[in-house]
């Protein structure tokens, strides 16, 4: 297999369509989509933070942001108050609801992990999250970007 001939975008793409479709059959009886879960996940390292800062994290427009949290609210998993501290901003927080799908999210989401790694070494796992958080990195520098060349933002 050459891998001039591969391509690396087609193959990521494959695997990220399959976790959808695997997301999306998984979380179903939750009404919960591939789109929406990653919040979930986020709040669950972090609860209680914007929606600006979600955005940040995940690396998601704030439109993307805005329409999922609505849904997971109104599905009764988030719920959004203003910030004490900066009354334009709102802040994020899992509900009893949200925090009770926790682990069952967990479970699914180390089930893929170890389905898609099957039969590679623990050193070979590592080498390719090294090597896929670079490839990440290189895109974010692309798609953040100005048509003059410039970058905007910063992915430190």
């Amino acid at each position: 297999m050459n891998a001039e001939k591969e391509s690396i975008a087609k193959w990521i793409s494959i695997l990220h369509r399959q976790f959808q479709i695997y997301l999306n059959r998984e979380l179903k009886e939750y009404d919960i989509n591939s789109s929406e879960y990653i919040f979930l996940v986020n709040l669950y390292e972090k609860d209680g933070v914007s929606q600006e800062k979600l955005s940040s994290n995940l690396f998601i427009n704030k439109a993307a942001t805005a329409r999922a949290i609505g849904r997971l609210e109104k599905l009764g998993y988030v719920q959004r108050t203003r910030d004490p501290l900066d009354s334009r901003a709102n802040l994020v927080t899992l509900t009893d609801k949200g925090l009770t799908i926790r682990d069952f999210i967990k479970t699914k989401l180390a089930y893929w992990s170890q389905t898609i790694s099957a039969g590679l070494t623990p050193e070979e796992t590592d080498d390719m999250i090294r090597k896929i958080k670079r490839m990440s990195g290189n895109a974010l520098v692309e798609t953040n970007r100005m048509d003059d060349g410039e970058r905007k933002g910063d992915f430190t």
